[in-house]
């Protein structure tokens, strides 16, 4: 049970066109927006993050929750982990590839930009003191952009931002049916 309420129903007209929004995009709104809810500055910053992130953007949708799911699983946040291998079997990846995301990930079966992308958004979460040029510059070499680049690092903030809040607030995973 989460240590702050989930909204269940918009108590300002704020919320319940963010929600609307959300309900729109997703096909229903995740229990980490509805705690958001409690806070509406907090909810719309976050969900317009989410989206400009996670569903629009230059990578594709399946690296994005990949890298959702590594940094998940490196936090050992069951939220996340949750979550990202859902949308990924709901894009259709098999469930031996998921799984091999969470704990063989130099077997997962990326193009080399796509690895070198992901590697450096793991890295970049698992050891954010470490300057990380030389992943940056094998990223650039396989073709990376800087909007990749980017966009790689902006789903893991993204990514561990809510992984620490479902953990802090005991988010159980299951609470809400998964999205699309």
């Amino acid at each position: 049970m989460s240590s702050i309420p989930l909204v269940e129903s918009p108590a300002s007209d704020e919320v319940a066109r963010v929600f609307a929004e959300i309900e729109d995009e997703l096909g229903g709104i995740p229990s980490l927006f509805r705690v958001y809810a409690q806070h509406p500055g907090l909810l719309e910053a976050n969900w317009y993050k989410f989206k400009a992130v996670m569903i629009h953007g230059c990578l594709s949708a399946q690296l994005k929750e990949a890298i959702g799911l590594a940094v998940s699983a490196d936090n050992h946040c069951d939220y996340g982990i949750y979550h990202h291998s859902t949308s990924l079997q709901m894009l259709g990846v098999e469930t031996d590839e998921v799984m091999r995301i969470r704990t063989d990930p130099k077997h997962v079966h990326f193009s080399e930009k796509e690895h070198a992308l992901f590697d450096l958004a793991r890295n970049a979460n698992s050891a954010p003191d470490d300057h990380r040029q030389h992943l940056i510059a094998a990223s650039r070499k396989l073709g990376a952009g800087d909007d990749e680049i980017l966009e790689a690092l902006g789903v893991m903030e993204l990514v561990l931002g809510f992984n620490h809040l479902a953990e802090v607030l005991s988010l159980d995973p299951t609470r809400a049916p998964h999205v699309k």
